[in-house]
This record gives structure tokens, sequence and C-alpha cells, in this order.
């Protein structure tokens, strides 16, 4: 039963992104995540680009708080994780000093900061649950209606304090 569950609400996670890539798409400042070609989407999370340059300066933080305001829950949820420790405390482990040179282990993590656009990827991406996908298209106009709402009102919101 469960595995019909997950199988319906891919689907209709998958045909809500569509519809939202395409119209959200049109508003200047948000760009929806390109696919690879011949690939499927689950979309765990629905991630997109934001501009604030097209926002009127409107930071992102502000975006995301007006754009839950609206009533679309959203935020900024992917960070440089190659800093948070994880990566160091995986390359001090004893099997990968069985693996690797001590040479070869600092050349990799040397090599986490030529991840070039990694960083404006992260602080420029704005993503919303996948339960968010699973209402109907009237939810998915909502979303659309609410974004076009904060770009309409992107300078007063960039001035606000707070």
């Amino acid at each position: 039963q469960q595995f019909d569950k997950l199988v319906r609400e891919t689907e209709i996670r998958r045909d809500n992104a569509d519809y939202l890539s395409a119209n959200l798409g049109k508003i200047p400042g948000i760009t929806p995540v390109r696919l690879p070609a011949n690939s499927r989407a689950v979309w765990h999370l629905y991630p997109y680009g934001y501009d604030a340059a097209q926002f009127n300066g409107l930071s992102r933080e502000k975006f995301i708080k007006a754009v839950s305001a609206e009533g679309i829950p959203c935020g900024g949820i992917y960070h440089e994780q190659y800093f948070d420790g994880l990566l160091d405390e995986a390359i001090a482990s004893r099997g990968y000093k069985r693996l690797w040179s001590v040479d070869r282990l600092r050349a990799y993590r040397d090599s986490f900061h030529e991840l070039k656009g990694n960083k404006q990827v992260c602080e420029t991406t704005v993503a919303m649950t996948q339960n968010m996908l699973l209402g109907p298209g009237t939810d998915m106009d909502n979303i659309i209606e609410a974004i076009r709402k904060v770009q309409a009102h992107s300078a007063a919101l960039a001035k606000a304090t707070g």
C-alpha cells in the first residue's frame, strides 16, 4: 500500500513541479531548477533560484519572509556542507587514513575551495518542501500569485526594516 501511495504522490509532485516551473520561470528573478536531459525528479524539495536584483534588491531572507507571510512556507535550505565539519571528520577517520596518504587527503580537503558557483547557489536558492507539491492546482496558482505579489511590492519590502 505504501509503495502505491509513493507512486501516486510522486506523479502529483511531478505534475505540480512541471506546472510551477513553467509559470514561475515567467517571473523575472525566479529561475526553476534545470533538470538533466532524460531525468525524472521525485521532488523531495522544490528549489528555485532567486535573483534579488530582479526584486529591487530585496534580500533573499526578506523574500522568504514575505512569501511565507503570504501563506507559502519556503526557506533557504542549502549551505556549503563541505565546511560544516562532516567531511573533515571523514577525512580524519582511520578508514580514510588507511586508504590514502596524508598528502592526498590534504589535497582533497583543499580542493573544496575550488567548487566554483557552489557558494552562490547556496546563497540564492529558495525551496519549498515536497508536501507543498501535493496540493491541487489551485494551490500551485496560489504559490505563483504569492511570488508575483512579493515582486510587485518588492521595492517597498526592500526598504522596510525587519
